[in-house]
């Protein structure tokens, strides 16, 4: 019985961390401030996607150094992960090479 209990709180505990992160990676489409817009990476020219809009903060990560948001550039590609839940406000962004 313990071990099933285990289990589930391992379950648990994995869904909530993996809940917050996106492996998805997205091109950066408009950059307004501190305002991304972000599309899908694989993307077909014939068809429309709904953007993701997604906010920027002092604590924002940006390949792991804060306050970098000029070294972004529309057309990069990035994975990011939101803050704590906390859509849109984004906690940490990784540029793909």
């Amino acid at each position: 019985m313990r071990r099933i209990i285990w289990l589930m709180l391992l379950s648990l505990f994995m869904v909530g961390i993996l809940s917050g992160c996106s492996d998805q990676a997205y091109v950066i489409e408009e950059l307004n401030g501190n305002q991304l817009s972000l599309g899908p990476d694989d993307q077909n020219p014939e068809e429309q996607y709904a953007l993701t809009e997604v906010t920027l903060d002092g604590e924002t990560t940006i390949d792991g150094r804060t306050n970098q948001l000029s070294v972004l550039q529309k057309g990069d590609i990035i994975r990011f992960a939101y803050r704590n839940g906390k859509k849109p406000l984004v906690a940490t962004i990784e540029r793909v090479k």
